[in-house]
């Protein structure tokens, strides 16, 4: 019983944040321009409501791209993927889970809204 109690001791403790960011689903790289749209009701949001992001990543579970602007974590944006070969253009839903900054503007990681049951 001892034993057992040290080794959960020295698990390593998730915090919220750490447990949103884990992956799920397998990322396929991706060069593309795709635009966006702020949909909270913040100033910033308000003043600049458009988006262009260049895509970098994406999967099942969200994506990530490159910002010109930064966003703030939690908020909701609208995204349309353009068509692609034989595939056909695509919107979707999601919200920022992270906005950092980088030489190239900003980048960030969306996690696509679940969609409702039918």
């Amino acid at each position: 019983m001892v034993a057992f109690l040290k080794n959960a001791l020295r698990m390593p403790v998730e915090t919220e944040e750490q447990g949103r960011e884990r992956r799920i689903f397998p990322r396929k790289e991706s060069r593309t321009q795709v635009d966006g749209r702020r949909m909270d009701h913040s100033l910033t949001a308000r003043r600049f409501p458009h988006l262009n992001l260049a895509l970098r990543d994406i999967s099942m579970g969200g994506f990530s791209a490159l910002s010109h602007q930064p966003l703030d974590c939690g908020e909701h944006l609208a995204v349309s993927f353009p068509a692609a070969g034989e595939n056909r253009s695509w919107a979707a839903y999601g919200r920022v889970l992270r906005c950092q900054p980088s030489s190239v503007g900003y980048r960030i990681a969306v996690e696509f809204d679940p969609l409702p049951a039918a």
